[in-house]
């Protein structure tokens, strides 16, 4: 029996089929259920995900990061989840670090925890993490691996198909009041390469995202 039975894992997932199964496996001994939103997976990752036991939503073509873990959320709460826990379909995230991360919102009483991981994929996240600490608490804006309350849905939700590739959260609860905390975490090594854009394409990205919400902090906005 799943660890936590009103969790919610969601996973966002284009072209994983040779992960999926395992991850859903995993996250299945944790949560007592797992949202995969198929991005528009043309290698049967969506139906791998069904037999292994996921519920499905299936998007025709590729939305995109943000607008794919928004749908799962929105789907999750929707259907009665007390918290949701999002992560990656590419078997980076341990399930000790999904169990630690969630345990903070479902046992300490936090409304929000993002794990903080102990390398990161592209220079730019290291020198964006250097602004993020001092107005976020946080070196690692991007991280994956993130649980949120119903708190939070309550009050923000239906969530927003661009959440500056997750960096919105951590401005609504600096303006919230909410409770919010981070937590280091292991990462493990992707055995093929990321699927969040190109090089140069995904540091504009990220820069870009996180631009807004560093903006909208600083002039008092909550949903930019």
């Amino acid at each position: 029996m799943a660890e936590f039975t009103d969790l919610t894992v969601v996973i966002p997932a284009l072209n994983e089929a040779r992960t999926i199964a395992s991850v859903i496996e995993a996250n299945l001994r944790i949560a007592g259920s797992v949202v995969i939103v198929d991005d528009g997976s043309t290698d049967g990752t969506g139906e791998i995900a069904r037999k292994s036991g996921a519920t499905v939503v299936r998007n025709d073509e590729p939305t995109g990061y943000d607008a794919a873990i928004a749908a799962g959320m929105n789907r999750a709460f929707e259907q009665g989840a007390v918290a949701v826990v999002t992560c990656d379909a590419d078997g980076q995230h341990r399930g000790e670090d999904v169990r630690e991360v969630s345990a903070k919102v479902l046992r300490e009483g936090y409304d929000y925890c993002a794990g903080v991981r102990d390398h990161y994929n592209r220079p730019i996240e290291a020198v964006l993490g250097l602004v993020s600490r001092p107005l976020f608490g946080t070196r690692d804006p991007f991280c994956g691996l993130r649980c949120y309350s119903r708190k939070i849905y309550e009050k923000f939700g239906p969530f927003p198909p661009q959440l500056n590739v997750g960096t919105l959260p951590m401005l609504w609860i600096q303006s919230s009041g909410l409770r919010g905390t981070f937590l280091p975490i292991r990462m493990e090594k992707r055995a093929d390469h990321p699927r969040f854009a190109r090089r140069i394409r995904a540091n504009w990205l990220l820069f870009s995202a996180f631009a807004r919400t560093t903006g909208a902090y600083l002039t008092g906005g909550r949903r930019s």
